[in-house]
């Protein structure tokens, strides 16, 4: 029983240590891509988030594979990927980042 206890354990301590390694790789992904559309010029960016938009849809509509509370959540993060850059354009000084 003892070493039961111990393997879900280690089993546990596996999945935590995954499941932070992923957010990591997740959350350098969005800083980078915001950085990138930071220094595309404001209509490029408009362009950029746009087609991304497009794509996700015109994907779901092409396939009946799709659940759509799993499109909902990928648009809800790309929304907010682009907010958040849309925010630091805003607030960045004149002279830009």
């Amino acid at each position: 029983m003892k070493q039961l206890v111990i393997d879900i354990l280690m089993k546990l301590a596996r999945m935590d240590v995954d499941t932070k390694e992923l957010t990591a790789q997740v959350e350098a992904q969005s800083l980078v891509i915001a950085a990138l559309l930071l220094t595309v010029d404001k209509e490029g960016s408009s362009s950029i988030a746009e087609n991304i938009q497009n794509a996700i849809l015109s994907v779901t509509r092409g396939g009946e594979d799709f659940l759509q509370t799993d499109v909902d959540l990928l648009l809800t993060h790309v929304n907010r990927l682009l907010a958040v850059t849309r925010y630091v354009d805003e607030a960045a000084p004149a002279g830009g980042i």
